[in-house]
């Protein structure tokens, strides 16, 4: 089933590419790539082959270096943001267009496969995923975040509400997103294991609504599904911006945006596998100081499974934990030897 216009999408892409100014509005992903690639060195290996799928402008691979990857391969489908890509500094890098849907690499060919803020806008998901798995080598990982089905519920809302108000009824103008039950569902049935999925919110202040709608097209996250409306009417615009403040406004006047960030890691199956669960395989507790090891296989055994604070709603999945904020992930892997 075709939910998304992907030839739609990459003129957005590549619109937002040709934009002189356009790493303004990368203020999003930029965080979102650095939070999944400081997620990369919490693990104790150095990956031979690594790809980067919806690379944009390299928001993941610029912070890597040659003691996490042998070499990169940066995939989009948009040829303007891999003009702009940025690579690491001394790793060697290839470009490649590459549509997620139909993934060129062999079987057992990748060691690490990443991808930030990009699949959402994946038809088939689970067929996505699984060409990801068989291209997996044996305990290789995959390592992504994605937007959660909380994203941009206020603008949702306000143009629900506006639209209908004004013109009898609404359309789809917010995307579909993933919930975090399936996201877990689909990468256990692509065959992942030892998965680890954490939910988390970052909730940015805009002036008005125009401001954010302005901001969302200079991403080029802007409106993509087959089912969206060709146009929306001024007048409905301007009262969903004044519902839009009316109903989440703050005292100082700016309207906040909630973007739901689903991050997730699965490994390849592989027998050193045996016993072992979390962000640490088997061949890379190796790595571990002896005395750390047990401290090391006793937080691994506590990763198994999923944990997902959905706002406002908290969900707990069969006994996980969540993923510690950057700082507190640093110190632990530096009392585990880790690092």
């Amino acid at each position: 089933m075709n939910v998304f216009d992907r030839k739609a999408k990459t003129r957005h892409k590549n619109l937002a590419a040709s934009d002189p100014d356009g790493e303004v509005y990368d203020y999003l992903k930029s965080e979102a790539g650095y939070r999944l690639a400081d997620r990369v060195f919490d693990i104790k290996r150095k990956f031979s082959v690594a790809v980067e799928l919806g690379c944009g402008r390299g928001y993941v691979g610029q912070h890597l270096d040659n003691e996490a990857v042998e070499s990169l391969i940066q995939c989009d489908t948009s040829e303007g943001y891999l003009a702009h890509c940025k690579p690491p500094q001394d790793v060697p890098t290839t470009r490649m267009v590459v549509d997620e849907e139909f993934l060129p690499f062999a079987d057992n060919s990748v060691d690490i496969f990443l991808s930030s803020l990009s699949l959402h806008w994946v038809n088939n998901l689970p067929g996505t995923f699984k060409q990801i798995q068989t291209a997996l080598k044996p305990d290789g990982v995959f390592l992504g975040c994605v937007f959660g089905g909380e994203t941009l519920y206020q603008l949702r809302g306000a143009l629900q509400l506006a639209e209908t108000e004004r013109e009898g009824g609404f359309g789809a103008h917010i995307s579909p997103f993933v919930q975090p039950q399936d996201l877990g569902g689909l990468l256990h049935q692509a065959g992942f294991t030892m998965l680890t999925l954490d939910s988390d919110e970052l909730v940015v202040n805009y002036p008005t609504a125009f401001h954010l709608m302005a901001d969302l097209k200079g991403m080029a996250e802007n409106n993509a599904s087959w089912k969206r409306k060709s146009h929306l009417h001024r007048d409905s615009m301007v009262a969903a911006a004044s519902v839009y403040q009316r109903l989440y406004g703050k005292d100082d006047g700016t309207v906040p945006a909630t973007f739901h960030i689903l991050s997730f890691i699965g490994w390849k199956p592989h027998p050193s596998q045996t016993g072992m669960q979390g962000l640490c395989s088997a061949r890379a507790l190796h790595n571990c100081k002896p005395e750390a090891q047990p401290v090391a296989r006793g937080l691994a055994r506590a990763r198994a499974g999923f944990c997902c604070m959905v706002p406002r709603v908290p969900i707990r999945l069969a006994g996980c934990v969540r993923w510690q904020t950057r700082c507190t992930g640093r110190r632990d892997r530096e009392a585990l030897g880790l690092r």
